[in-house]
């Protein structure tokens, strides 16, 4: 009897498994990885550098890179926008993602002034 519980309750697990992989793997079109969302927590600027450990700015606070930073992504989990200087000079409202499509060295992020940042090295 112990044994026909064990291997009913195996059978269960199997099937479960199963299931919840056909549902995984209908999720995304055949042949095609589904890109990580970035994520960050409340309160903080997440910098994903393209190799290494996510750097957590606190909301208000400024952060200089030296030697510049190649990054994946900035995800912006405060209630401020920012300024980021690097490849070429942007802004990340609140709450906002930056991926960026081709190669960007981010040099520095700063709380924007009056919720504008300058667009152009200077």
């Amino acid at each position: 009897m112990r044994r026909t519980r064990l291997s009913a309750t195996l059978a269960t697990l199997a099937l479960t498994a199963a299931l919840a992989g056909t549902a995984t793997a209908t999720a995304a079109p055949p042949g095609a990885d589904a890109p990580a969302a970035p994520s960050c927590v409340k309160g903080y600027v997440c910098v994903q550098p393209l190799n290494g450990f996510t750097i957590l700015v606190p909301e208000g606070s400024g952060q200089d890179f030296d030697p510049p930073l190649a990054i994946a992504s900035v995800v912006n989990e405060t209630s401020t926008a920012y300024c980021l200087t690097g490849t070429y000079n942007t802004g990340i409202a609140p709450g906002g993602v930056l991926e960026p499509t081709t190669a960007y060295t981010l040099r520095g992020l700063t709380p924007a002034p009056g919720r504008v940042c300058a667009t152009t090295e200077g």
